[in-house]
């Protein structure tokens, strides 16, 4: 058995080491293909490639070695349980098979053969090895082991201490992306699970674990999109219960085998929380306030269940930070709590929701602050300081993590849009990330107010829309119409002004190679078609740079985003 749980955690740390070589692989990325950045990578490149070579071979050699230590096992519990061995022999065989799976797949080598190449080749294969599913398998042996009392424990002398884990990033982290990953184990029953993350992140064992998942709970909130679960806790003594938001990821069920039933499920997810987004976070409406009313109810509802006396922290990623941070500010909910890469709470939204949070002269004061009528709004520190003079208290309890360039904080620079809380930005030293993620030093308010209406405009659109294919049908349909639009005013000098900003902070931001460039009345009269003739920046559209956005989506979720917390922030 002590050689079994040496194999089982040497195999856990290669996962753990593949999962950062990945967010090595995605930081060394190559987004200016210059001469001197190129030559720089071709060290790297090998260094990395090398370190895959390593652990791919020994995550093959444990995953054989513990195989086979399962099979061979013979413990006392086996003979009162039948169960148990095939359980764990299961495991170990799906692990085998995803390992040989993973090493049977042939890689198309690179056309080029240049570093950039390489370097995608190299993310390729590390993502084909699931590293979340791997980890999930892994787990699950871990729980067979520990719910039949086969796994040594070894507690810790020093007992429990509040907020320990609310503290402990690894926790945090992992208790989200929990989230995406529970279908792994309804066989166990997902509490099972929390007990042995709990043990693993501080040696000291709950006494009482419960889950409340609010679409069991709430029979309203997957027809709107609304993800959340809670987690009720008692270590030493200590109650606390931990609710988390889910982000702007689609919540599909992976128990559905069928994958177009998967895909049609996740363009629908998707289209729910987007549509939340746009018209509760980024206009500030009262359109769409299905989620946050769910959100409410289900706070409601954790707070009359759990035990009295009970900490309660707020948990959440994306779109589950709008939730934290709202429900904190309109209804003091959490204790404390820990949130990542943000998106705000909109001060329209709110008053929507409870208009007697702030008397009549009180909103009037944030909405002149938080405004943008002189052209701009950037949150600088004396507008925090402002707002917060404004604010009930100081939600200094609430710290928001964000990698400084995650796309979300484009949010912060919308009319109307603020945070609560601390707020923590981590980085990167001597690292070149295109991305602006201050829009307001490129584009005017007017631009910012007509970026907000073509998205207004097009969830109006797609308002009907009853199953993904509506979805996607309806999206190409907006966008034919508003292309055709933009065909017919492209001569007005406001339509060039306002799509020539656009192209530019796009371009600014790594997303287009080429450089929007104005092209002459005769050229657009010469080619008279929807790219190349009506649009004056057409160049720019036909350069995308799809491994620029490939970043800034890796680098926003949990998988990416993870990996900046143990680093220094910069603490606003």
């Amino acid at each position: 058995m002590k050689e079994l749980l040496s194999t089982l955690n040497r195999l856990n740390h290669v996962y753990d080491q593949l999962d950062l070589l990945n967010f090595r692989a995605h930081k060394n990325f190559p987004l200016t293909f210059n001469k001197k950045d190129s030559k720089k990578l071709l060290p790297q490149n090998k260094r990395l490639s090398f370190s895959y070579s390593y652990l791919n071979k020994e995550k093959r050699r444990l995953t054989n070695l513990m195989l086979n230590q399962i099979i061979d096992l013979k413990l006392p519990a086996f003979s009162k349980n039948k169960l148990i061995h095939p359980q764990l022999i299961d495991k170990a065989l799906k692990l085998k098979n995803m390992d040989q799976e993973h090493s049977k797949k042939r890689f198309s080598r690179p056309s080029k053969n240049r570093k950039i190449n390489k370097l995608k080749q190299l993310i390729s294969l590390i993502e084909d090895e699931n590293l979340n599913l791997c980890h999930g398998y892994l787990n699950q042996i871990y729980v067979i082991l520990m719910i039949h009392d086969i796994l040594p424990i070894n507690l810790r002398a020093e007992r429990y201490q509040a907020g320990e884990l609310l503290h402990n990033s690894e926790f945090r982290t992992k208790i989200l992306q929990f989230d995406y990953d529970r279908y792994l184990y309804q066989e166990f029953e997902p509490e099972n699970y929390l007990k042995f993350l709990i043990y693993s992140m501080v040696q000291r064992m709950p006494d009482y674990v419960k889950s409340y998942d609010a679409r069991e709970i709430l029979p309203q909130a997957a027809k709107c999109g609304f993800s959340a679960i809670a987690y009720e806790i008692a270590i030493d003594g200590v109650k606390e219960c931990y609710i988390t938001f889910k982000g702007t990821e689609a919540n599909v069920d992976k128990k559905i085998r069928s994958r177009s039933k998967r895909f049609e499920q996740s363009i629908l997810e998707t289209y729910k929380d987007w549509d939340y987004n746009v018209n509760a976070i980024l206009i500030g409406s009262d359109k769409n306030l299905s989620q946050i009313q769910m959100a409410q109810d289900f706070v409601r509802f954790v707070e009359d269940s759990i035990a009295p006396n009970t900490l309660i922290y707020g948990i959440g990623h994306s779109l589950g930070v709008h939730f934290v941070q709202t429900l904190q500010l309109m209804n003091n909910s959490f204790d404390a709590g820990y949130t990542l890469n943000s998106a705000p709470i909109n001060l329209k939204l709110v008053q929507h929701l409870k208009p007697s949070l702030f008397s009549s002269d009180t909103w009037e004061k944030l909405f002149k602050l938080t405004d943008d009528t002189d052209g701009t709004k950037f949150i600088t520190p004396e507008l925090r300081r402002q707002i917060n003079q404004l604010l009930p208290h100081d939600y200094s309890q609430i710290i928001n993590e964000a990698f400084e360039q995650d796309m979300t904080q484009v949010f912060y620079e919308l009319p109307f849009t603020i945070w609560i809380g601390q707020k923590w930005e981590y980085n990167l030293s001597n690292w070149k990330y295109p991305f602006k993620n201050h829009p307001r030093a490129y584009l005017n308010s007017g631009e910012i107010h007509s970026y907000q209406h073509f998205f207004e405009q097009l969830f109006a659109y797609l308002s009907d829309s009853n199953n993904s294919a509506q979805v996607i049908r309806n999206s190409m349909s907006f966008i034919r119409l508003r292309t055709k639009l933009l065909h017919d005013t492209i001569n007005d000098p406001k339509t060039a002004k306002y799509f020539y900003d656009y192209s530019n902070y796009l371009y600014q931001s790594g997303v287009f190679y080429d450089q929007p460039q104005k092209i002459s009345q005769e050229f657009i009269e010469q080619n008279n078609s929807v790219l190349k003739g009506s649009l004056r920046e057409w160049p720019f559209l036909r350069s995308i740079n799809t491994d620029m956005l490939s970043l800034a989506t890796y680098f926003h979720v949990i998988d990416g985003a993870k990996h900046f917390l143990n680093r220094t922030p910069h603490k606003l």
